[in-house]
């Protein structure tokens, strides 16, 4: 039996990431996690962790800097063991899995329509801090039709815990028929905790969706069984850093991709200090681009991005998954 953790409770998207990639392997326990960095101690730190699940881009939003910057840190570890100017981190991304995220305005309250939330004179609305942007106009339609009512938006770690908040204020509450707590959160959630669907897809775009990496330990050997939908391309994930002011150093190390006819698929950038010069301002790169598993050439390519960069770390060729293309 094999656990792999995400960013809980139970419900999350985040949960569904997991379910996603492993659903086809029958010895798999889900267990969840407070926050993303616990994801990653956790996946580091405690042998019966064998995988994580955690959030890394989304459609509407973008980056998840969490994610980011953990990646970072560990690649500037100095506990990591270096080879010439490679980086070996502890971890390995293994897969990818995309989730299409359909948020609904939820309730503890049974029977409760969007025209009954202008009934409170106190809404509180809960959701993870990534969500606000993704419903950004329909929250300010709500507000709107509800002119005689306070509205109140509270942050928490996850979606599926702000349906657990939204319950525990309300039951608080209960005789209060003044103030109406709601959770911002996914289908799957209301139906865990027994809530409430006020109004379904509500995000201010059709087709949003969040990107999840499927993590491992470095150290153990055995590769998870990919699910079935995946593609023979393979996907790399490359974090760099660069001589400071030197003009043209990202050009070159773009131009290498150029060279071996290798797509690349994003590129963006994190600041970081090394506390070991005046400079403050440093910035790390990463890029993804496609390739072939048995390109004979890949050992080459790697060879020259050594001789571009000051610092580099692969953190995973993996496949590319089917959804990415939809």
């Amino acid at each position: 039996m094999k656990t792999v953790i995400f960013l809980g409770p139970k419900g999350t998207y985040s949960h569904q990431a997991a379910i996603q990639q492993f659903s086809h392997i029958d010895t798999i326990k889900y267990e969840p996690a407070s926050t993303i960095p616990e994801c990653f101690s956790q996946l580091e730190q405690n042998p019966d962790i064998s995988y994580a699940a955690v959030p890394l881009e989304n459609s509407t939003n973008g980056q998840v800097v969490f994610s980011y910057d953990l990646l970072r840190d560990r690649m500037l570890d100095d506990s990591c063991i270096i080879k010439d100017h490679q980086i070996i981190p502890p971890l390995e991304v293994v897969g990818e899995q995309y989730v299409s995220i359909t948020h609904c305005l939820i309730s503890p309250k049974p029977d409760l329509g969007v025209k009954d939330v202008s009934n409170y004179n106190l809404v509180r609305v809960f959701s993870h801090p990534q969500v606000w942007g993704q419903v950004s106009q329909y929250m300010t339609n709500l507000k709107k039709n509800c002119p005689n009512t306070k509205f109140e938006t509270i942050d928490t770690s996850s979606t599926s815990g702000a349906v657990l908040k939204a319950i525990d204020y309300q039951s608080k509450e209960e005789s209060d028929n003044e103030t109406l707590n709601l959770a911002i959160a996914g289908e799957t959630a209301a139906h865990l905790y027994d809530a409430h669907i006020v109004e379904n897809a509500i995000n201010d775009r059709l087709g949003n969706t969040t990107r999840f990496l499927i993590l491992k330990k470095l150290t153990d050997k055995e590769y998870p069984p990919q699910p079935p939908n995946v593609s023979k391309m393979h996907v790399n994930l490359l974090m760099f850093t660069l001589e400071l002011d030197d003009p043209g150093s990202l050009v070159d190390v773009l131009n290498v991709l150029k060279e071996y006819s290798l797509n690349m698929s994003s590129i963006s950038s994190r600041p970081y200090n090394s506390g070991k010069n005046d400079r403050k301002w440093q910035y790390i790169f990463y890029i993804e681009y496609d390739s072939d598993p048995e390109n004979p050439k890949m050992a080459t390519f790697y060879k020259e991005i050594n001789e571009k960069c000051v610092k580099w770390c692969l953190w995973g060729s993996f496949p590319r998954n089917e959804r990415y293309y939809q």
